[in-house]
């Protein structure tokens, strides 16, 4: 049992007589991979906090019926109270909880999960790639709709100690500024050989995942590779901005979306190491193919070369 500092600030502030009125939260932790059976012995911390910063406040655990109680605690209506469970390394908050003297008493019910380490159960419903062509510059923003559609929460499996690996953005390696579009993830995902990981636990359900970042023209010379990091339903690829009149891409083209150009998967279903590749602008001749034509030129132009020079010598040998 602990308490922290903005624990005893809400004392203090409420404490105006030993009879001020107090509230209550008091719930059930259940387990969602085994049909919502009361779950016994679990860890249950309770934070609170305004202006969206939560800090643990106190902690308790489940009875063997799975039942929680958290007593006296200050009314308040602008406090928020977050309960959560613990189980097996993974934290499982409730809903936000607001008491004031009007309603004093609240129950939640926090749905836990078993964990499993391997194999993936992570597919991506949607995969949309948006592509602005400016000033030399591809920048990219993806979305990707992850489900978890096993009934256990996805852990990873940790080689050789090392920290486990639950999802791995294979974006290109010569990428700059990655952004996520919400600051959980941003503060969860780590670079590791020029790649975005996490060790994210995913519960099942669905989550949106957004990043934005930027590929310079030059390194790439026109070309984006993208490997699928999960088995995805849909693929949609959209380009939009300079030097896009001509392009090809190996998804199938579709309808034209205002002043984009877009691209979307054919197959119902794309494989985790699939690629989506595509073309702005006309590349550059390779420099194997250049040489090889260039031999090709130098040996043509060598023989007709050497065809003058035996046609110039029978002109001079020959009969006056």
């Amino acid at each position: 049992m602990f308490e922290s500092l903005f624990m005893l600030i809400l004392l203090c502030n409420h404490a105006e007589s030993p009879y001020a009125p107090v509230g209550r939260i008091h719930g059930v932790v259940v387990n969602g991979t085994r049909g919502n059976e009361p779950m016994g012995d679990v860890d249950v911390v309770l934070r609170a906090g305004r202006d969206g910063v939560l800090a643990p406040m106190t902690e308790t655990r489940t009875d063997v019926y799975g039942k929680f109680v958290f007593d006296n605690l200050p009314l308040d209506a602008s406090t928020i109270y977050l309960p959560g469970a613990d189980r097996d390394g993974v934290h499982y908050p409730s809903e936000r909880v607001q008491l004031d003297r009007g309603n004093r008493f609240a129950h939640v019910r926090i749905v836990a999960f078993e964990v499993v380490e391997a194999p993936s159960p992570l597919v991506a419903g949607q995969h949309d790639i948006d592509i602005n062509v400016r000033l030399g510059v591809m920048e990219v923003s993806e979305t990707l709709v992850v489900s978890n559609t096993s009934g256990s929460t996805y852990v990873g499996e940790a080689v050789d100690d090392k920290r486990p690996v639950t999802l791995r953005l294979s974006i290109p390696p010569n990428f700059d500024r990655v952004t996520f579009g919400n600051e959980f993830y941003g503060r969860r995902f780590r670079i590791v050989d020029h790649q975005p990981v996490t060790d994210i636990p995913w519960p099942p359900g669905i989550r949106e995942l957004k990043i934005s970042y930027r590929i310079s023209m030059d390194t790439t010379r026109g070309l984006f590779r993208r490997t699928l990091d999960l088995p995805c339903s849909k693929a949609t690829l959209r380009v939009r901005g300079e030097n896009t009149d001509k392009i090809s891409c190996n998804l199938a083209q579709a309808r034209g979306d205002g002043e984009a150009i877009v691209f979307t998967s054919a197959a119902e279903q794309l494989a985790a190491g699939d690629v989506i590749e595509l073309q702005i602008g006309t590349p550059p001749f390779p420099w194997m193919k250049l040489s090889r034509w260039g031999s090709v030129i130098a040996l043509g132009g060598l023989a007709l070369v050497t065809a003058a020079v035996l046609r110039r010598r029978e002109g001079l040998t020959g009969p006056l």
